[in-house]
Parts: C-alpha cells; structure tokens; sequence
C-alpha cells in the first residue's frame, strides 16, 4: 500500500513537471511567433509591389505566423523580423523580372531588420516605367547590417541619409543602370564597420572627398567602383586605415594617372586587385612585389608599358594574371622567367593576349601544372609549339591564335589535355600531323582551326569530339569527300565552319536536324545538290561558291535568318515569296547564279518593313523593272543590281524610299530614262554605278549635294570576334567586279570604302557639271563612252584623291585644264576619243608618273614636251607605263606636236 502510494506521488510529481513544461513551451512558442504590427507592415510592403511574376509573395498572407512567409526571417526568441531576402534567383537562370513596384515605406515597420536583400528586382516608379529612387527613410532602419539594392534600376542621387546606418558592414547599390549617382559621398564616412562596399556603374565622376572618405573606413575588406567614371584613383591620406581590405575593384573607369604614382600598389593586404579597362601609364612599377599577398592582378586594357618587374618573384600565392591589351614589348621567355617561380605550381590563369609578345613558347611551360586558361593570342610570337603544353592536365582554355607560330603539331602536343574544352590556333603557319585512328583525349566544346593545315584528308579524330558545339576548320587545305558520318555527329553544333577547302560531296536536302545550329559556312568549295531546308535557329548560312543547283525551296525554314550568301553556284529558277517573310534578313547575296524572272513583289510586309541592309543580285538574268519591293527597305546600304536584265527607268523614289544608300550599283542593264536628281537626297552616297545602261539626258549638277563622296572612307578597326568591320556589308560583300584603271577588277571588302562615280557606256549629252569638282572624295570617276560635249571642268585638280579619270570616247573639246596637274594621286588618265586641242599641261605629275601609269590621250591637235622617254611601240594601249597617243608610232609619241606644227 505505502509502495502504491509511493508510486502514486512520483507520477502526480512527474505528471505535474510534464505540465510545467509543456506551459514553458507554449509561452515560448507564443513568443516566437511575429510581431502582429510586423505582420501588417509585410502586408503593406507586399501591396507596394505591382508585379510578382514568379509568385514569390504568394505565401504572404497565408499563414497567421509571418515568420514561416517565404523570404522572411525572425528572431526565434523575440518574433521580430530581422530578415527580408527577397533576391530575385530567376535572374541569375534566365532573366527574370522578379518583382516590380517601389520600395515601400512600410520598412519602417520592421524596427529589428538587420539584412535587406531586394537585389535583381525591378523597383519601377508609380507610373510602371520610370525607374524608382533610391528611399531616405532607409537611413532610419539603424539596424541595418546588410543591404543589397543591386540590379534593381534604381535611379537619381543617393540619399546621404544612408549614412545614419552606423551597424552596416555589406553595401551593395551595384549595377543600377537606371543611373544612380553621387556628388559627395562624405556620407559613407560614419560607417566605421563598412567591410563590403559595392557601388558598381554608380557614377562618382563629380564626386568629392573620395579619398577622405576611404581612409575612414577601417573595416573595409572588399571595395569595388567598377565602372564608376573615375578619372583619378581616390588616394586616401592615411594609407595605414587600410589594414584589412582583401579586394578592390576599380576597373571599367578612366583613371589616367601613372601607374608608379598610384596608392594601390601599397596595400600590401590586398588578395584580389582589378584595374582593367582604365589609362594607366608607365611601366608596371617594382612595388608590385610588396603585395605578398596577391592572388589575382588584373591589368588588362590600360596603357602600360615594359617588363614586368623581376620583385613579381616575391607573390608566391599569385593565381590569375590579366595583363591583356598593354605594350609589353618583350620577349615571352623572358617574361615567363619574370613570373614568381614559386607560384608556378599555382598559377591557373595566365592571359597575355595582345601585349606585342616576341621569341618562343619556352619548352618548360609545362611546370605549370595548375594552368586552366592560357591565352597568348595576338601577339608575335614565333617557332614551334613545345610539347609541354600536352602536359596540362588542367588546362580548359588554350587560345594561341594570331601569331607567327609555325610546324606541325602531333598527338604529343595533346597527350594529357584530359580538361581542355575551348582551343582556338587560328591564323598562325601551323599544320597537324595527326593519325586517323587517333582519339582526342579531351572533349572539346570549341575547336576553333581556320588556316591551320589538316588536309589533304578530311580530319578523321574529329568523329571522335561531338561534344564540339563550335567547330571551325576552314582553309585547312582539305582535298577530300565530306564523311558519311558528318552531319550525324554535329547534329547538335551551334557554330559550323569548314569553308575554302576543296570538300565534296552532297548536301543534304534538309539541315532541320540542327537544331541548335545559329551558324553555318559550307562556301568554297565542291559541294554539290539544291538549297536544302534550314534549322530552326538558324541565323546565318554561307553556301557561296559552290556547285548547288536547281531552283530554291518554296518554305526554307530558319524565320529567324539575318545573313544569307548563295552567291556563285548554279541555282535556277526564280526567287520564291518566301524571301519576303524573313523579318530579320540583313545581308542577302544571290549573285552570280542562273536565277531569272520578276524579283517578288513582297505585297504582305509588315509596317516595320523589310529590313534589309544589304542585297547582292549582280551577274544573273533576273528582268522587270527597277524591284519594288525596295521601297519596303529603309534600312539598305548597299544594293548591287548590276549584269541583269533589268529595265524601265531609274525610280525617283529611291532618294526618299532607300535614305541610308551608301553603294548603288546598277551596271550593265537596260535602263533607260534620265538620271533622276533625287539621287541627291542620299547624303551618305559613296559609290554610284550606273554604267552600261541606256539612260540619257544630261549629268545633273545637283550630284555635288552627295556628300558621301566628299568624304574619305577609311577601312574601320575589325570586330575581334567576327573579324568584319563594324558597317556589317563586309560580311557578305567578299568580291565584287568594277571597272577602274582602266580595268575589270575584283575588289574584296575594300569596296566598301572605295569613293567612285561611274556613268560610262550611256547616251548622256550636255557638259561635265563643274560642281563634280566638288566631290573631292573620289577616287574613281568613269564618264566614258557618252555624248559629253564642252570642255573639261577647270577645277578638276580640286579632286585630290582621285587615282583613274576617264572621259573618253566623247565630244570634250578645248584644252586640258592645268589643274589637272595637280591630281599627284592619280595614275590612269584616258582622255582619248575627244576633240581636245592646245598645250599637255607641263606638271610633274603628268611628265613622270611613277608606277607603271596609264596615260591615254590620243588627239594630234595636243602638243607639249614628250611626257615619258618609253613610249610603247605598240600601236594599241599595253599595260607599259607612258603617254599612249593612240596611232602613233614610238618616233611620233617621243615628239612634241606643237613642234610637229612649227
């Protein structure tokens, strides 16, 4: 009985003590729930947003206690907010908005909100377009340790107001586009316990107290004002504060000062340092090597110039160096020699591309054994590629394109590249020497090889890589019929390259199966069977310079296409409509085939129109008249009709219709009708060809308002990707044929700079306009083979670059002006065929013309000293230099006429 009481006790006891705790457990679980005022500012700041594609808010709401809503984090003791991490993750993945509206005041609800992440959101004003500015009321939310606003298009000034966050340790207001900026930013001096500072595209170009300000900072690890348009490094007074800071980031600015003058080299603390995309000058300074610490150094695309320093030897932790676009001028052996020794077990990036670099690759580079990126691409480096590279066992990124590097490269040179994903030995004297049964141990996903030499078979350990998605083996002296196995194995490639080699063989009649392809360029070479059907994706295709044949497919596929170039096969038939439905086509080239009948007329165009820059149709036997469909084409630059059929007169709606004409070539059709004067609404004209038609009446003087031909047109710098220059024609217009000189030739892309005016073999009458003189960009004017009658313009000599003048053939009379002694460019003149009397003038650049020069006169009534001592003896024009007198003998072209008459 005493023991069941006994028992009894001790479970009332232990019941009793289960209660207690359970009651302690509700009170804290009470406790821990939010804050109701908090939970209706959450509500509050979820209505100040407009958008929520992602959903992200959706449990906002749902449940009583705020602290289990997505992105909301509490004190578990206290229930208040203390977090919002609201970044938007889709925009990293794919691009996605996130959430859209303003940046609520009801913030200030949240008293204890130490972290505020809204970064990759899209905080737009109240009216849904405008961005929105960056709030004042966020300096009241004083326990603020962290805020990220980057990528949100904030805009206008920040608040100083945000100094008053004295607990912030991580700033981050980066790469607001919208167009933040500040004019003083003395208010980040209270924020002693800064240690993550971003202000990223921030604009701080007016900015004062820079240099105070990051003195004062003494807890400051990261500081990065990339992109900031800061002319001059900030250089703090009191280098010393800067005890701590690991990384800074001030590249993408304007900072032009010399870089032996510059506070950052002595910052011995620094891991991580970026200067790239700046104007530092001088040479790479000895301080370097007190920077023990360093990691990465990054100094790409500035102005400094020499050696590297040899105290580099000291950074014994240096893992990526960036040195690209700076004038080293040196020697790579030397350079490598200069790089830390003791680092090279850990150097994994080392990119030294345009430095103007010289000598050889150094045999031992394979005791960097770390390297994943080696880029020694654009420079001059020379000899043979040594075997060590194949000892990279981790290198990913090989580029060692345009250089002077030359022999062959073997399975060696490959042997343990397990990692090696992109290579590019583009434009260099290399061959590859390479069995067919060899199998690649890497799996390659960019195999860039234009101009090195694999042929004359087609490369068999190709098979072997179809993981390439960007393959190039262009101009690689292949002779060989294009594999079975081909087109299987890079079904899924983006970018195909294996133009200018002798590759035969038929085209499939569909490529739909590439259905990643963006890029194909199948031209130069021996390919035969029809125009097949396109991907999807596709955005460009190059089959020029084939043997396709038969007509085009109705539906080609690829509505996304920009560039298509079919030029010179033997393609039939007409042009479908369906050339009309393509609302990206820039560059359209279908010369040099057996096309015939009307161009479409393209009736069902948008209001957009059609948005054509460039359309080749030259050496066909297409008829109709002048094509309407052009009107639709606003856009076009360069339009080449010419060796058609094509007739009627020359529209005059081409000056309002086509404003940004650059290149008209109409040559060798059968137009006729006057030259229309509207032609001179089309400032931008360069190159006019209206040879060989039938047009008639007289030169309108109104062609001097082309101020196109006023201008030089000098080749732009090229586009280091696609290797085109920046106006776009040059990627489709390879070679085209014109007369000058005197001659047929084929021009290549220089075309597209070339200032020319060619009227010749027409019916026109009347004078030569004097206002012609004005158009003193050209280099070639023809006039030939018309009915011109009256004298020569007295200011030609005022048309200093031109190099060929022809006026020929024609009923010019009167004397040859003198100015015309002035042209010190030119080197053909045919004035032959014409009624011309009086006195050769006596310039030096008509009595000895250098190169060989042309010179054809040809009218006895001429006279003046012998112009040249080697006359030809033949009676026709040869390609000797001299003054031809069509004729004449040798005896008479070494004889003044005038005193001939005397």
């Amino acid at each position: 009985m005493m023991m069941m009481c006994a028992g009894g006790a001790a479970a009332i006891i232990f019941l009793t003590a289960l209660s207690s705790a359970a009651s302690a457990l509700g009170v804290a679980a009470a406790a821990a729930a939010c804050v109701p005022s908090e939970r209706a500012a959450l509500l509050a700041i979820k209505a100040g947003f407009t958008s929520d594609p992602d959903g992200r808010l959706a449990s906002w709401g749902a449940a009583a206690d705020c602290c289990r809503w997505d992105g909301v984090v509490c004190d578990n003791a206290t229930g208040h907010v203390t977090e919002l991490r609201l970044h938007n993750a889709r925009a990293d993945i794919d691009g996605g908005a996130g959430l859209g509206g303003e940046i609520s005041r009801s913030l200030l609800g949240l008293p204890r909100l130490a972290y505020l992440d809204l970064s990759q959101n899209n905080l737009i004003g109240g009216d849904g377009v405008s961005p929105s500015p960056l709030p004042r009321f966020l300096g009241s939310l004083s326990d603020l340790r962290y805020l990220n606003l980057s990528f949100t298009g904030l805009a206008g000034e920040i608040p100083p107001q945000l100094g008053n966050l004295t607990r912030l340790r991580h700033l981050d207001l980066s790469s607001n586009v919208g167009g933040l900026y500040s004019g003083d930013i003395s208010w980040l001096s209270g924020m002693s316990s800064l240690e993550y500072l971003d202000m990223s595209v921030v604009n701080l170009n007016a900015s004062v107290g820079l240099a105070g300000v990051v003195s004062n900072l003494p807890s400051l690890r990261v500081l990065a004002l990339s992109d900031c348009g800061l002319t001059a490094a900030p250089s703090p007074p009191a280098r010393a504060n800067l005890t701590r800071l690991q990384k800074l980031d001030l590249s993408t600015n304007v900072i032009n000062t010399s870089s032996a003058n510059s506070w950052f080299w002595d910052v011995p603390t620094l891991t991580y340092l970026d200067l790239s995309g700046n104007a530092l000058s001088g040479v790479f300074p000895d301080a370097l090597g007190n920077m023990t610490n360093l990691r990465v150094l990054n100094l790409q695309g500035n102005d400094m110039v020499g050696m590297i320093p040899a105290t580099l030897q000291r950074l014994c932790g240096l893992q990526v160096v960036d040195l690209t676009v700076n004038s080293v001028n040196g020697d790579m052996a030397e350079f490598m020699w200069r790089l830390p020794r003791c680092a090279f077990g850990k150097l994994q990036v080392l990119q030294l591309s345009a430095v103007n670099m010289s000598g050889h690759l150094p045999k031992w580079i394979g005791e960097m054994s770390e390297l994943t990126i080696l880029d020694l691409s654009f420079n001059k480096l020379s000899g043979e590629i040594p075997l060590g590279i194949g000892s990279l066992s981790n290198l990913t990124r090989l580029f060692l394109h345009n250089n002077l590097l030359n022999g062959s490269l073997s399975e060696e040179h490959f042997a343990d590249l397990v990692s090696l994903e992109w290579i590019d030995l583009s434009l260099n004297n290399l061959s590859m020497e390479i069995k067919p049964s060899w199998k690649p141990p890497c799996k390659l996903v960019y195999a860039y090889f234009p101009d090195v030499q694999m042929g004359p078979h087609f490369p068999a350990w190709i098979k072997h890589q179809p993981s390439i998605k960007y393959l190039d083996i262009s101009n690689a002296g292949i002779v060989d019929e294009l594999p079975p196995w081909f087109w299987k194995s890079y079904s899924d490639a983006v970018y195909l390259n294996i133009s200018v080699n002798q590759i035969s063989g038929v085209l499939p009649p569909s490529l739909k199966f590439m259905m990643f392809a963006l890029a194909i360029y199948l031209g130069s070479n021996n390919l035969t069977g029809n125009v097949p059907l396109l991907p999807e994706k596709l955005l460009v295709l190059d089959l020029s310079r084939n043997s396709l044949s038969g007509p085009f497919p109705q539906e080609f596929g690829a509505p996304e296409l920009v560039e298509l170039d079919v030029s010179s096969n033997m393609i039939s038939g007409i042009v479908p409509e369906t050339l009309c439905r393509f609302p990206n086509l820039l560059h359209l080239d279908l010369s040099n085939n057996n096309l015939t009948g009307h161009l479409p007329r393209c009736r069902n165009i948008s209001s957009d129109g059609l948005g054509l820059i460039t359309l080749i149709l030259y050496r066909n036997n297409f008829t109709g008249e002048f094509p309407v469909f052009l009107k639709h084409c606003k856009s076009m630059t360069f339009l080449d009709l010419a060796q058609n059929m094509f007739s009627g007169i020359v529209p005059e709606w081409i000056g309002r219709k086509l404003p940004s004409l650059t290149h008209l070539r109409m040559k060798s059709n059968r137009f006729s009708g006057s030259i229309p004067t509207q032609l001179t609404e089309l400032p931008d004209l360069q190159f006019l060809d209206l040879a060989d038609n039938r047009l008639s009446g007289s030169i309108p003087p109104s062609l001097a308002n082309m101020t196109g031909m006023t201008q030089d047109h000098l080749p732009l710098a090229l586009n280091p990707l696609t290797g085109y220059g920046a106006s776009g024609n040059d990627q489709i217009v390879d070679s085209l044929p014109m007369v000058t000189k005197g001659q047929d030739r084929s021009y290549t892309s220089g075309v597209i700079y070339m200032v020319s005016l060619d009227l010749s073999d027409n019916v026109l009458d009347g004078s030569i306009p004097d206002e012609l003189s004005s158009l003193t960009g050209l280099v070639n004017l023809n006039l030939s083979m018309n009915h011109l009658t009256g004298t020569i313009p007295q200011k030609i000599g005022a048309l200093q670059k031109l190099e060929s003048l022809d006026l020929s053939i024609n009923v010019l009379s009167g004397e040859i002006p003198s100015s015309l002694s002035d042209l010190t460019s030119l080197s053909h003149l045919n004035l032959s065929y014409n009624n011309l009397s009086g006195r050769i003038p006596s310039g030096n650049q008509l009595q000895a013309l250098a190169n060989p020069a042309y010179i054809y006169i040809g009218n006895a009534g001429l006279c003046g000293p012998p112009l040249q001592k080697n006359c030809s003896s033949d009676k026709n024009k040869t390609s000797q230099g001299g003054l031809h007198q069509d004729g004449k003998d040798m005896e008479d072209c070494l004889l003044s006429s005038c005193q001939q008459s005397i």
